[in-house]
């Protein structure tokens, strides 16, 4: 008889001997833990030593024993009674099944829940057939919907049924996980051809990953919307919390959690290295170098590595253009800060810019340099479309799926139509509430400053706890800022929980006392009590305030948020200021910085030159200095007056970028370096740069589809643009945007006459043509081409093809000879008409 395999005995010792490391390292945060533990059974007190050895120590502040109790708990049942689970190799199952972390979500118990919810539906299935029926699963329980950063825990995107894609993916792979297959989150971290970012699910079967939709079920894995898009990635991330190698290919680490490349997976990929030398070509090791795209009009690092004693990073990427920041300490022959820098960085910082399509290496020397106070002009090139994932379903697959999802659909809304939160209602009626604090309309006012999604998944218990404590504050400021800046409980991205109590009870009355009358010394407290350990930490996940105290451990992010809540909890107005997130309060009715450093006494006055209409992280960002890293400021609620725009701000260096995204995924971008002295005023003109033609448009495979003339009979697209240039509009009648372009159109009547019979309309229905601008645009055009279409399947795919909103119309398509897409947009854009003369 074939002897009992043991749990994770290939694992056991190193498991044991972290855990024992972290009860000597942090003793007053492990012995309750350790005492609960002794009531367990050996395996699953060894799973949950693995979750508390492999975890970032907010999750230690922020969650009770319980919490972690229940994945290790669930993780121990799966392996003991699925065949499937045991047989996998001990670091797919205990990161990939057991973790209990996908990403920087809330932990909230889930799995067994989720896994109740599919056994049965996956009853008997194995690999990739389990896995899609999973999927199939979440989608009729969620769907996508864009909301703010913060990320819901997977419970609450299921009770809900909405969230973003980083969201829907944390949702699928808790689920995945909960039924024992090894489920991971990947995402392109910031896309290079377009101004967003896109995460998705990756799965183990048969000894390898396969990707999938989160909650966008296809019949086949290896498949979704998105696999032309993240052909076009520089990199594709997912992330590993255990602290044993990983043998995947490390791009750099954020804290406790490394990073690892999965870019060769989806993209035509090359090996590049950046080498770092000082003035006297030396190499330097220990460099920090960032390798950025240009996103939202700003820098974003899609990987960050150090250098090594070569002075060398060395990665895998796509075929496009990066920009490459260092930084790095002075000394070793590099010579000290530049003006207008920090002087106490003492950091020396420089950059590059590299085109993986013809460079394999690019040398930076790392010496600093005064801003030249010059627009200086940068290409930066998207890589083309190479999708390396070709395989397709059939079409019987495909109309199979058609009817899944429209079930799904249908199930969901069900499901979601009615919903709301049992505990944002129960709060508002205050049913049980002490006489003192039924205030219906504070509890009104507290709900209104939270975010939507903060009212979907609050807590009665915790917002009863902020109301409570801090009612007798009501009369010292005035209303409007006692809502936002005492009663409020949201700070920043923290987890909504109670704080109040904790705070007075960590602090003795005397020290209370002294915070009212001198609110900067809270701050001084909160950094000596409370200690940093960035390298036991995710920066993103944040400590509690409660959770800072208990552990007496968070992030710089965290400590600074304990300020906030702390002078909440004294009655003292405060906050994250909105542009920077340095800490403020309020004195004599004006928010005031808690470190002098953060003093915003200099003007910038931005001019607009060219009457261009400036969008913040559109076209155009700001970003200070700090710690070798350019950091955005944030200005989305900021409004141009008369061709300027005013900022406080503080003394430092300042790098403005202005972009200008091209339809075929570059962008043109100006970007200008500069010092501002302590109280000084600077005036700085804004320059966008403008495009040609040529460099606008692109070459798109699209693929078949078809369109039905008014007798229903089906026409391929191919046939229709095979012969020269042509023009597919998808117009919605009666709708502004679709207005605004048919009106453009008719105001250049013998331009657009021209062409007409090249001009393709497609509507929805016969009606469309009684709308009374359609009708006068057909009567002014008789060669533009009538075709019909359901407006479903067709503008996804060409949408997402061509890379632009498929949710906006009208979609409006530029084809080249047949199937070849050379421009595209959508929803209504200035200037559109224009546009498309020029091209034809």
């Amino acid at each position: 008889m074939e002897k009992e395999k043991a749990f994770m005995c290939g694992r056991r010792e190193q498991i044991l001997r972290r855990y024992q490391e972290l009860e000597e390292k942090l003793p007053l945060v492990f012995a309750q833990v350790s005492r609960k533990l002794e009531a367990c059974d050996e395996d699953t007190a060894l799973a949950c030593k693995y979750l508390y050895g492999t975890m970032p120590y907010s999750d230690m502040g922020n969650y009770p024993f319980e919490t972690f109790l229940d994945y290790g708990a669930h993780g121990v049942r799966l392996w003991k009674t699925n065949p499937d689970v045991q047989a996998l190799p001990e670091d797919i199952f205990l990161n990939y099944v057991l973790y209990h972390r996908v990403n920087e979500e809330e932990i909230v118990p889930c799995r067994s829940l989720f896994y109740d919810k599919v056994r049965e539906r996956i009853q008997g299935m194995h690999g990739k057939e389990a896995a899609l029926e999973v999927n199939y699963w979440c989608v009729e329980e969620a769907t996508y919907n864009c909301t703010d950063d913060r990320t819901l825990s997977a419970l609450a995107v299921y009770r809900r049924g909405t969230g973003r894609c980083g969201e829907e993916s944390t949702f699928s792979v808790n689920v995945l996980r909960s039924a024992g297959i090894p489920a991971r989150q990947v995402y392109a971290p910031k896309w290079s051809h377009c101004d967003d970012n896109h995460a998705w699910v990756e799965v183990w079967c048969d000894g390898t990953w396969y990707f999938t939709g989160a909650c966008e079920p296809v019949p086949i894995l290896n498949k979704g919307w998105f696999t032309n898009a993240a052909s076009r990635a520089m990199m594709v991330h997912s992330r590993w919390f255990d602290n044993v190698p990983s043998g995947g290919e490390v791009i750099g680490n954020e804290g406790m959690v490394t990073m690892l490349n999965e870019l060769k997976r989806y993209a035509r990929v090359k090996e590049i290295t950046v080498k770092v030398e000082n003035s006297a070509g030396e190499p330097v090791q220990g460099a920090n170098v960032a390798l950025e795209v240009l996103n939202y009009s700003e820098y974003a690092p899609v990987a960050q590595a150090v250098t090594d004693v070569n002075g060398c990073v060395t990665l895998t990427t796509g075929y496009g253009s990066l920009h490459i920041q260092v930084y790095s300490e002075a000394g070793n022959g590099i010579w000290g800060t530049a003006s207008g820098e920090d002087k106490e960085e003492s950091l020396v910082v420089s950059e590059a810019y590299m085109d993986t399509r013809t460079q394999d290496e690019c040398v930076v020397c790392l010496k600093n340099q005064p801003p030249s106070h010059e627009w200086k002009a940068v290409d930066m090139i998207a890589p083309v479309d190479t999708p390396v994932n070709t395989a397709a379903p059939t079409e019987e697959q495909n109309e199979t799926g058609k009817r899944r999802l429209a079930l799904a659909a249908e199930k969901r809304k069900k499901k979601t139509e009615n919903w709301t939160n049992p505990e944002r209602d129960n709060f508002l009626k205050a049913e049980g509430s002490p006489a003192g604090e039924n205030r219906a309309d504070l509890r009104r006012e507290l709900m209104q400053v939270l975010t939507e999604k903060d009212q979907t998944d609050c807590i009665r218990e915790v917002l009863e706890e902020h109301l409570k404590y801090a009612l007798p504050y009501e009369e010292e400021s005035e209303h409007d800022i006692f809502v936002s800046y005492v009663l409020n409980p949201r700070v920043d991205d923290e987890i909504l929980r109670k704080y109040r109590e904790a705070v007075l009870t960590a602090f003795t009355q005397e020290e209370q006392n002294d915070f009212r009358r001198n609110p900067r010394a809270i701050w001084e407290a909160v950094d000596k009590r409370i200690q940093s350990c960035p390298e036991c930490e995710r920066s993103s996940v944040i400590t509690t305030p409660e959770g800072c105290l208990k552990t007496g451990m968070g992030s710089q992010l965290s400590k600074e948020i304990l300020f906030v809540a702390a002078a909440r909890t004294l009655g003292i107005p405060a906050r994250l200021n909105p542009s920077d997130r340095s800490m403020e309060y309020m004195e004599n009715n004006e928010f005031v910085p808690v470190l002098g450093e953060a003093e915003k006494n200099c003007r910038l006055i931005l001019r607009d030159r060219d009457h261009t209409v400036w969008k913040y992280f559109q076209n155009w960002s700001i970003a200070r200095l700090t710690q070798g890293n350019y950091v955005s400021m944030k200005l989305g609620d900021r409004s141009w007056e008369n061709n300027s725009l005013t900022l406080m701000v503080e003394a430092g260096r300042y790098r403005i970028i202005t972009s200008n995204r091209l339809p075929n995924g570059n962008v043109f971008a100006n970007q200008y370096e500069f010092c501002v002295e302590p109280g000084e005023e600077k005036e700085v003109e804004l320059v966008l740069r403008q495009a040609d033609l040529n460099d606008m448009l692109e070459n798109i495979a699209i693929p078949q589809f078809c369109l039905h003339t008014e007798s229903g009979r089906p026409v391929n697209a191919s046939e229709l643009t095979e012969d020269g240039k042509h023009i597919l509009m998808f117009l919605e009648e009666s709708k502004e945007p679709t207005e605004h372009i048919l009106n453009e159109m008719m105001e250049q009547e013998q331009a657009f006459a021209a062409c007409a019979s090249r001009i393709i309309f497609v509507i929805r229905s016969k009606e469309a043509l009684n709308d009374p601008t359609l009708s006068k645009a057909l009567a002014l055009f008789p060669d533009v081409q009538i075709y019909y279409d359901d407006f479903t399947d067709n503008i996804n795919m060409l949408g997402r093809r061509m890379y632009v909103d498929h949710e906006k119309l009208p979609l409006i398509i530029v084809t080249d000879g047949a199937l070849n897409g050379i421009y595209a947009t959508s929803g209504y854009n200035v200037g559109t008409g224009d546009m498309l003369l020029r091209i034809m």
